[in-house]
């Protein structure tokens, strides 16, 4: 499999970049933009609130040659990765024809942090043509440690209540600055986050690390923070955990293995794991134990729980709409048909309700299906679709990885 290097049980993952994790769509940070009237700059201090008057300006050293440029304005952008005694992560940025005209916007950002703008190559740009642009920083002690962020410019005529909001509260907190107006303004949303995808024929799943610190850097334990999820699936903040110091201690546990992590690699573009074959593992069902009991929904909205079904054998089976294949329906449509004493559960996992309904109507599924949910994923240790469990009577669990067709045939092979 292409990125994917085995050299003595350690498992290279290269990794992706660019990632967009569930937090970049509803990011709702603004750069805002403020009239440059002076080579002495207010801090970045609470910035968009009133100054803080304790601190000391900065003195920008060198402009940039701005020829092409008929007004400037200018900004604040936060990357710890260019810290410095002097300034410590926020680099200010230039605005060259900030109001919004049929010129090019150009963004002059002081890379090196150090208030000299002819150091730091050409500027950025966005032509009025162009809603959005993406920009990269690179760490000044790291070399190839890069980190992405997008701007959007905000479209006129469109949400003018909360952007007549948003100008109002600049206006008022800004202090000394002058704030132009949020129509000149852009919207932020950061790539902080790598992932990597693991698939074997055995197993499948995407790991992920997010930079949590703004400074392109990923390996940086107790600071940057771990996902484990299913194959390509996107990166959820609130299933993010720490990672202790010593890298080699890190490990995570998924469709009945444990792995551990070998190494990160500090710019982001490879993962190392390790499969712990010796591992004794926790995120597991215990086999000949009940079973959890849970709460679902059936496609006609009719709510069951697990234990109506307790007298009855049970074959619970979770999947989605990728995995389901013929093989599967084939089977789970004989048991529902030869075997009525034995309950069939499958639920979807992962879908929208709408397209179950359609698969569940148009494909003329004869088997019951239902949602699954989060909580009932967590009880079970689902981590990936499709997944069958045997339950037998009272709901102990007899399998917790068996197949429709593996199922029928324990069924047959018992007559």
């Amino acid at each position: 499999m292409i990125g994917i290097f085995v050299s003595a049980q350690t498992i290279r993952l290269d990794a992706d970049k660019r990632v967009i994790d569930d937090a970049f769509e509803k990011s709702q940070s603004i750069l805002p933009v403020y009239k440059y009237t002076s080579d002495s700059i207010q801090p970045y201090s609470k910035f968009g609130l009133k100054i803080d008057e304790s601190k000391p300006w900065y003195v920008v050293k060198k402009m940039p040659v701005m020829q092409n440029c008929r007004d400037t304005g200018y900004t604040y952008i936060y990357f710890a990765g260019s810290d410095n005694a002097e300034s410590q992560g926020y680099l200010l940025t230039m605005i060259g024809n900030y109001a919004r005209s049929r010129r090019t916007v150009y963004f002059y950002i002081d890379r090196n942090n150090d208030f000299d703008f002819t150091n730091d190559g050409e500027p950025d740009s966005v032509t009025v043509m162009q809603h959005s642009f993406e920009i990269d920083l690179e760490n000044s002690n790291v070399k190839g440690a890069t980190y992405g962020i997008k701007l959007t410019r905000f479209k006129y005529g469109v949400n003018v209540r909360y952007k007549n909001l948003l100008t109002q509260h600049y206006q008022t907190h800004s202090g000394k600055k002058i704030f132009t107006d949020i129509n000149y303004c852009f919207r932020e949303q950061r790539y902080n986050s790598i992932l990597a995808h693991y698939k074997s024929e055995t197993d499948s799943f995407s790991i992920g690390i997010k930079d949590m610190n703004v400074n392109g850097i990923y390996n940086e334990s107790c600071t940057d923070k771990l996902f484990v999820g299913q194959y390509k699936e996107q990166i959820k903040s609130d299933q993010l955990f720490d990672m202790t110091p010593t890298i080699s201690k890190n490990a995570f546990e998924w469709n009945g293995r444990k792995y551990r992590l070998v190494s990160i690699e500090s710019t982001g573009n490879y993962i190392e794991i390790q499969e712990d074959q010796n591992a004794i593992l926790t995120n597991k069902l215990e086999i000949g134990k009940k079973a959890p009991n849970f709460t679902y929904f059936n496609v006609l909205n009719k709510k069951h729980q697990l234990k109506e079904y307790k007298k009855q054998e049970i074959y619970l089976y979770f999947w989605d709409k990728e995995s389901l294949v013929d093989e599967d329906t084939t089977y789970l449509n004989k048991i529902n048909k030869e075997y009525p004493k034995v309950k069939i559960i499958t639920l979807n996992h992962g879908d929208e309700p709408k397209q179950v309904r359609i698969t569940f109507y148009y494909d003329k599924i004869q088997f019951p299906m239902g949602y699954s949910n989060t909580d009932i994923a967590t009880k079970y240790f689902l981590e990936d679709v499709s997944r069958g469990y045997y339950l037998g009577k009272r709901c102990k669990l007899m399998d917790d990885e068996i197949t429709p067709k593996e199922m029928y045939e324990v069924l047959t092979t018992r007559e």
